[in-house]
């Protein structure tokens, strides 16, 4: 009797809205047969993406549940990753944050990671950290197992047979820190999911996780000094600093449903993109809705802002320099074809994502019978 070929999905968590959790939820829709195996399930936002019983969470799960506190077990990931046993699969695709890269395979099964960026603990903890809210024993304790993720990270991250990048700026860190070559293949966006809008309340928008990295203090500062409006959506560990610093003309909504975001997106006047993201969905949801983006000139807006066209850049990370940005984003916003930005959202569309990783497994030597059928 012929064998069945197994595949597998593996992803870091299912915590909270992110990137990285959209990319594991179209591999577990590419893969429709696939277990997926994971740390943390939060079934009330994912199960109706991804059906409960194909997930396998780690033990943790059934005495803590999906906390959103995932972050402080941050020392007992490794261990879990590096024991879980997926060989009885022919296939395992991972979408790699920090861990998934180090889970047993079999030398004959293709191993694919979708890599969102080597791990941000192990090779850009100064940036994570700085003017963060994170105590002083935190920080010490991250430091000092700084050596060890990053010795951890290099050697799990030779497992896997192919990389996959997220953006180009990923590939390059990928090359830089790992000394591996990887495709790159952005992320999906569901731009379907998003109306294109005329509608402009004015007010300006950034919607992420509140982490120091992010430099939501520079939109909080630049909206403020302008007197502008500007809607904070999302929550994390700088909720706190942030609404402190912030004037009255700031919003904080914390973190909303997928609906009430769409909505955001449809009535803002533009989308900020103030720290360097990895990729960025996000601004390229506003770009869906027909609005501009006023971004940092670094990281994955490079590759998803077109200057002049979809939005503007600024060069020095100050709130100054966004401020000057938003001036200049009024200017645009006047002359903007709305119609064509999201023309050229439309680029980096699910069922573009969808179809060049299909092209790529099956380039690899995937069974076709393991996919989803185009």
């Amino acid at each position: 009797m012929d064998k069945v070929a197994r595949s597998a999905v593996v992803h870091d968590f299912f915590v909270g809205e992110a990137g990285g959790q959209q990319v594991a939820v179209e591999l577990a829709r590419l893969l429709p047969g696939a277990t997926v195996h994971t740390s943390f399930f939060e079934a009330a936002t994912y199960g109706g993406r991804i059906a409960p019983e194909r997930v396998r969470p780690w033990p943790l799960q059934r005495v803590l549940g999906p906390t959103k506190r995932f972050r402080s077990l941050l020392p007992l990931y490794p261990a879990w990753f590096t024991l879980l046993d997926l060989r009885d699969a022919d296939l395992v695709v991972g979408s790699c944050v920090a861990f998934t890269n180090a889970v047993r395979t079999r030398p004959d099964a293709l191993h694919v990671s979708y890599v969102h960026t080597p791990m941000r603990y192990a090779w850009d903890l100064d940036t994570y950290l700085a003017g963060s809210s994170a105590p002083a024993a935190s920080r010490l304790g991250a430091r000092a197992i700084r050596p060890v993720l990053q010795r951890w990270d290099r050697w799990a991250a030779r497992k896997p047979d192919v990389l996959v990048a997220n953006s180009a700026t990923v590939r390059e860190r990928i090359r830089r820190i790992w000394r591996r070559n990887a495709e790159v293949i952005h992320p999906p966006v569901a731009v379907d999911e998003i109306p294109l809008s005329s509608r402009d309340d004015g007010f300006l928008l950034v919607a992420a996780r509140l982490l120091a990295y992010r430099r939501i203090d520079l939109a909080v500062e630049a909206a403020t000094r302008l007197g502008r409006d500007l809607v904070v959506v999302g929550d994390g560990p700088e909720a706190a600093r942030l609404r402190a610093v912030a004037g009255p003309t700031v919003r904080f909504l914390g973190t909303v449903d997928r609906p009430t975001l769409v909505d955001l997106f449809g009535r803002c006047h533009a989308y900020l993109v103030p720290g360097i993201e990895d990729f960025g969905i996000a601004p390229v949801e506003a770009m869906a809705g027909g609005k501009a983006v006023v971004a940092f000139r670094a990281g994955g807006a490079t590759e998803t802002v077109v200057e002049g066209v979809t939005g503007v850049f600024f060069d020095d990370p100050a709130a100054a320099a966004l401020a000057d940005a938003i001036e200049r984003v009024d200017a645009l916003v006047g002359s903007l074809d709305p119609a064509a930005v999201r023309a050229h959202a439309a680029t980096f569309a699910t069922p573009v994502f969808r179809g060049r990783m299909r092209a790529l497994l099956l380039r690899h030597g995937a069974d076709p019978e393991l996919l989803a059928p185009e």
